[in-house]
């Protein structure tokens, strides 16, 4: 189960902040080529985020059983997705576009030759680690030739359309009015 509140008065009243999230196409391109890739899961990714404690009452909420806030960042606020992205970049810091590549939750350990893997991995868990970010063991693959990185399939070989998005266009079959289009 989780939690849900509906922060949209909230959102309104919080001014937007400018950090842009980094762009899927360099992200995919930068990671095709490399013979071996880690997909990491950062396990319950926005609640590890500390909020500032004077921003914490803002995200009070009632039940029955009494009033609550959030001491860690929840979904659905206004800037999670651009606190969440500068966070990584904190995190991994220089290491982004060598050896890691992070698009808000999505992080992928990429390295160019396999003998390079562990080294790789050593330095994307240390700064994990020094960040104290933990990760979902069940979501994470290691090692692996090929993978699905924000909507594409990105291997040595290249970039490959995901099957199941093409499959849903070629099944689709042809337009026959208005309406279809």
């Amino acid at each position: 189960m989780r939690m849900c509140v509906d922060y949209t008065s909230l959102n309104k009243a919080c001014p937007k902040v400018p950090f842009p999230l980094p762009r899927i196409d360099q992200i995919v391109d930068s990671t095709a080529k490399c013979e071996t890739l880690s997909f990491l899961d950062a396990y319950s990714g926005y609640h590890q985020i500390k909020m500032k404690e004077s921003d914490q009452l803002a995200t009070s909420f009632i039940t029955p059983f009494g009033m609550y806030c959030y001491v860690t960042m929840s979904f659905g606020l206004r800037n999670a997705g651009a606190t969440y992205q500068r966070c990584m970049l904190h995190v991994f810091g220089k290491h982004i576009g060598s050896t890691v590549e992070a698009y808000v939750d999505d992080i992928v350990v990429k390295s160019n030759r396999r003998g390079d893997l562990i080294q790789d991995l050593e330095i994307a868990f240390s700064c994990l680690r020094a960040n104290q970010i933990k990760l979902n063991p069940e979501k994470c693959v290691f090692s692996v030739p090929r993978g699905m990185l924000l909507g594409y399939i990105v291997s040595q070989r290249g970039i490959e359309a995901n099957p199941e998005k093409v499959s849903a266009i070629t099944r689709m079959g042809p337009i026959r009015d208005v309406k279809g289009v």
